[in-house]
């Protein structure tokens, strides 16, 4: 009985001790984020700038105001970014065909607080999609994503260029909203998922071809793919940010920076940058979906 007590003692001594301790934890150097994704369409670009801020802040980034935002072809034609509504968000509008040209390198400048950056990233090639096939389809439960239990099970259709080593990225839209959370991101090497996967020249497989159903289309619901041509370096970037978002659990691995081609003109300059400069040209396709023209339950 005494060494009962003693348990219950000992164990009630180590519950009152407990004790929150507050951690200050010291904020890092700001840092230029460079948001810059551009494509071959002809519509509006834009160059993403905000300035990094410690990692327990909540609030959303500050924008990087007062920079200077330039593109150059490999002729060496400047095409400049203006910040229009001083928010941060520095916009372009290309004129057909006189933008970003087929296998050629661009260059992003960029002069923020006196110090200057660039990046460099070739445009590759990309293979039209050929068509988009959907096919009647039932979960046995209804999905707990909160998507339809019955409705059209939907895939592209196009071919690897042939030629090794083309990189993908692959985007899809339902009702004109973009389906593209990080986790969620599809990316191909040639038509399969990594390199090795002897798939060059061929049609996309079939993982790949069905990305676009994060839930069952229904009839008369509206549908967009897009197929990127990517660098090979935004392949690896795009891999490491899918990894990076969905790295949580009991088998978490230790967080990593996320690596950056945005280069200080200035080697010894101790100011650096993040983020990523990376252009695409884009295959699209666009369909209705029409329960008269689906395919019967396999």
């Amino acid at each position: 009985m005494k060494k009962v007590l003693s348990i219950i003692g000992i164990c009630v001594g180590l519950i009152s001790c407990e004790q929150v301790i507050n951690l200050e934890v010291k904020d890092g150097v700001n840092q230029l984020v460079v948001d810059a994704w551009l494509t071959d369409e002809d519509k509006e670009q834009f160059v993403k700038l905000t300035v990094s801020q410690p990692y327990f802040e909540e609030s959303d980034p500050k924008p990087a105001l007062g920079a200077e935002v330039i593109v150059f072809n490999q002729d060496s034609t400047a095409h400049v970014f203006t910040d229009k509504d001083n928010d941060g968000v520095y916009t372009y509008k290309p004129e057909v065909g006189k933008f970003l040209k087929d296998n050629e390198q661009a260059a992003l400048y960029v002069k923020y607080e006196n110090e200057e950056y660039y990046s460099l990233s070739q445009l590759k090639r990309v293979p039209k999609i050929d068509s988009v096939g959907y096919e009647v389809f039932s979960f046995p439960i209804t999905p707990p994503d909160g998507g339809p239990k019955d409705g059209f099970l939907a895939q592209f259709y196009a071919n690897d260029i042939a030629g090794a080593g083309d990189t993908y990225l692959i985007r899809s839209y339902k009702n004109d909203t973009l389906r593209f959370k990080p986790a969620d991101i599809t990316l191909a090497y040639d038509a399969g998922f990594s390199p090795g996967s002897k798939s060059d020249g061929l049609m996309f497989i079939l993982p790949i071809r069905q990305s676009l159903n994060q839930t069952l289309f229904l009839d008369k619901d509206k549908l967009k793919v897009e197929l990127f041509s990517i660098p090979t370096e935004a392949y690896y970037y795009l891999l490491q940010l899918r990894q990076e978002s969905s790295n949580g659990g009991i088998f978490a691995t230790p967080l990593s920076n996320i690596p950056t081609n945005i280069i200080n003109l200035n080697s010894k300059s101790t100011k650096k940058a993040l983020g990523a400069f990376f252009v695409s040209k884009v295959s699209t396709f666009e369909t209705i979906i029409d329960k008269s023209k689906a395919k019967p339950k396999q």
